[in-house]
């Protein structure tokens, strides 16, 4: 029987579903907002959990592998995303279990030296955001010659963000600026996008391009956004890396990457790492030094949030460009900030 597990409220299933994942070599990866079970005989046979469009945790019991548990739980997961809405479907998984997710339809995305490989599912797929990137790419920009990219969330857009830009352009006439499109930060994906693009719009050669769920997405690098490291972020980071050097450089001739030091996050610290060890010899990596103000206060966007939710307007005006200060006056940025609040 499949059923979906509360394992928050039922202790005994929840003790019974890590044991699964546990004679598995698997281990919680939360959040675990959806987690189905198979039963036979009252025993929890077989699992699987779904958080949004990723797959993760599925175990199946020893004495049930090699027949059709793995396939009931796929399919029932496949099926309840697709109820919600969630057709396009990732998953990490070892280079063994590869050849079962093919025959569900995942496709592999990018994989690991030891063989940890991303996959996804779903009519939509990198090929398909790779077409629009070129197509982009092509209606502003034809010429060859060395390409600069930065990856950015932007939350929000500041001073330091517009060091980085003018930084990577001092390297190349052509800079690929990634916006990430998660809406998974304090300010919405939507205006993110926007204030980047009016805090940059009187640079030449820049290009910009959303990341839809191949660069530092929920799906990709899930613990971005948790902003606490565990065992699988610098897994996590270095498929990121490579999907990016494999597929997306190539696709765009991105010959250099621009990435702002973090001595704070430990996270993004980990990232940079990663980057600076995936693309080495195929990219070249450049680390910029934090940007300061003029009394050695260091930029970053969680300042500026602070600063907005803790005092007057004005104590961002030195951390941001006129677009992003103008924005947070007015009306709809007001409204943005007091929902922090609420």
């Amino acid at each position: 029987m499949l059923e979906f597990l509360d394992i928050e409220r039922q202790p005994r299933i929840r003790a019974a579903w890590e044991e699964l994942l546990t004679k598995a070599g698997l281990k919680v990866d939360p959040p675990c907002p959806r987690v189905l079970g198979l039963f036979e005989d009252g025993q929890l046979i077989a699992s699987g959990t779904r958080d949004h469009n990723r797959i993760k945790c599925v175990a199946v019991a020893p004495d049930f592998q090699g027949g059709p548990a793995f396939n009931r739980i796929m399919s029932g997961l496949i099926t309840d995303a697709y109820e919600e809405g969630v057709e396009h479907l990732f998953l990490y998984t070892k280079k063994e279990a590869v050849h079962a997710f093919s025959h569900l339809g995942f496709h592999p995305l990018a994989s690991t030296a030891d063989g940890v490989t991303f996959m996804e599912r779903g009519i939509s797929r990198i090929d398909d955001y790779l077409q629009k990137l070129k197509e982009e790419s092509a209606r502003h920009w034809e010429e060859p010659g060395p390409a600069e990219s930065i990856v950015m969330n932007a939350n929000p857009f500041t001073l330091g963000h517009r060091a980085l830009v003018e930084d990577a352009l001092s390297r190349a006439s052509r800079l690929h600026l990634f916006i990430l499109s998660e809406d998974l930060s304090e300010v919405p994906a939507d205006i993110r996008f926007h204030l980047v693009r009016e805090g940059t719009k009187d640079l030449p050669g820049i290009i910009y391009h959303p990341t839809d769920s191949y660069i530092i997405s929920r799906a990709s690098f899930p613990t971005y956004f948790l902003k606490q490291e565990n065992e699988g972020t610098r897994t996590q980071a270095r498929l990121d890396a490579i999907l990016f050097r494999d597929s997306i450089a190539p696709t765009l001739g991105i010959t250099g990457r621009t990435v702002g030091d973090e001595p704070f996050d430990r996270v993004t610290s980990i990232y940079n790492e990663c980057l600076k060890e995936e693309l080495e010899g195929k990219i070249q990596l450049t680390l910029m030094p934090r940007v300061t103000t003029e009394d050695g206060l260091v930029i970053s966007a969680s300042q500026v949030r602070e600063e907005l939710l803790s005092g007057p307007i004005g104590k961002i005006r030195p951390l941001v460009p006129d677009s992003t200060y103008n924005f947070f006056r007015s009306e709809e940025g007001r409204r943005l900030v007091q929902s922090w609040k609420e």
